[in-house]
């Protein structure tokens, strides 16, 4: 599948405490974290963001007549149905002129002798597309945050799991390239819980360096297309469920690794309207067997995951999806188990995520001040 150059930066589903990652990082010698470059404080989430959250996109989805066609079907049942909105919200997000989202994953990773150890992971992202005019021409925030604790395994793991990056990308007033902060290594606690909530999840932070790579040259690029919005509902998910089949590992817009156009995937479902008919919240509950049958959703999770011999013990998902088919928010309730290098271990994972498409949330004023200011003074 051929993609733009941005979307090869899409960030991987973490692997919860994965000790592939470690092993990798031992081998480099990179056992001591060490602060370099120029200390920054870029924006961060807190409780007033994404306060757009239950407003309504004030823009169609691209594909939103296909949509409105799958919520309006005498003919699909509601496995299907759900399995159907499920791809084409995720598709949709990835083709949205402007979105901003916050995402909460909490796991316990069960390595049985080595130990268990705990792992929240949290990414914020906001994205205005190269070809929305009223915009500067495109710009994108995004970071993540790792966190271990509750651990028992080796103090080792939890050092080369810590981490954090931010990664922005500004075409305006002099900026031209990517602007890169890395995780500050300095002290104990690197990254920390705060006390603080987003939509009831805790906050983290850290500190930040920049990055090697400050001001390398790097564009934003507009929504790209698998196939045009005016093909019909079966074109449609014909060319998506083809997509899902043969695109590249890292490109996809495969939602949590799983592939719901999976044979018998999506066991059962209900799709329940707001009060209002502004938004679809939609509860499915996944056969594990077989998703486990599923070699896509298979080999994404274990691509995910530095693992392999994977399986879903348990997987449930609820989504809320606006009634022109992008996200609302979605949840996904998981339980895997496979080998991860040498270790049999299991993992209990909580993945939450929430979206604005206000123009206030997904404003870029905030950053672009704080980046103009502070890279005027290196």
């Amino acid at each position: 599948m051929k993609t733009e150059k941005n979307r090869r930066s899409k960030s991987k589903k973490v692997a919860l405490l994965t000790v592939a990652a470690v092993l990798a990082l031992v081998t480099a010698a990179t056992l001591v974290l060490s602060a370099c470059g120029t200390a920054g404080d870029p924006p961060m989430v807190d409780e007033t963001y994404l306060s757009g959250h239950n407003t309504a996109p004030d823009f169609e989805a691209y594909y939103s007549e296909q949509v409105a066609e799958v919520l309006a079907s005498d003919t699909l049942d509601d496995a299907t149905k759900a399995a159907y909105l499920w791809v084409l919200a995720g598709y949709n997000h990835g083709q949205s002129e402007r979105f901003a989202y916050f995402q909460n994953k909490l796991g316990e990773t069960d390595l049985g002798s080595e130990g268990k150890g705990k792992l929240a992971y949290q990414q914020y992202h906001k994205e205005l597309r190269a070809n929305d005019a009223e915009n500067f021409g495109g710009g994108k925030y995004h970071y993540t945050i790792k966190h271990v604790y509750d651990s028992t395994l080796p103090s080792i793991y939890g050092d080369m799991l810590e981490d954090a990056a931010i990664r922005f990308v500004a075409n305006v007033d002099g900026l031209n390239g990517l602007y890169r902060f890395k995780l500050n290594g300095d002290g104990e606690e690197v990254t920390q819980f705060t006390g603080k909530e987003l939509l009831g999840e805790e906050i983290l932070t850290t500190k930040w360096q920049t990055g090697s790579d400050w001001g390398k040259a790097e564009k934003v690029y507009g929504a790209y297309r698998i196939v045009e919005n005016d093909k019909s509902l079966d074109e449609v998910m014909t060319a998506l469920e083809n997509d899902i089949q043969t695109c590249e590992m890292e490109n996809r817009q495969v939602m949590g690794n799983l592939n719901t156009l999976g044979d018998g995937v999506v066991k059962e479902a209900t799709i329940t309207p707001s009060s209002d008919g502004s938004y679809y919240t939609v509860v499915m509950t996944l056969d594990p067997g077989a998703l486990n049958a599923d070699a896509r959703s298979i080999q994404f999770l274990e691509d995910d995951n530095t693992a392999k011999d994977m399986k879903w013990n348990t997987c449930n998902v609820t989504f809320e999806m606006w009634k022109t088919g992008l996200f609302k928010s979605y949840s996904i309730e998981e339980n895997w188990s496979g080998k991860i290098v040498v270790y049999d271990g299991s993992a209990e994972v909580s993945n939450k995520v929430f979206y604005s498409y206000t123009a206030q949330d997904c404003s870029m004023d905030k950053e672009l001040a704080f980046l103009k200011e502070f890279d005027a003074s290196l």
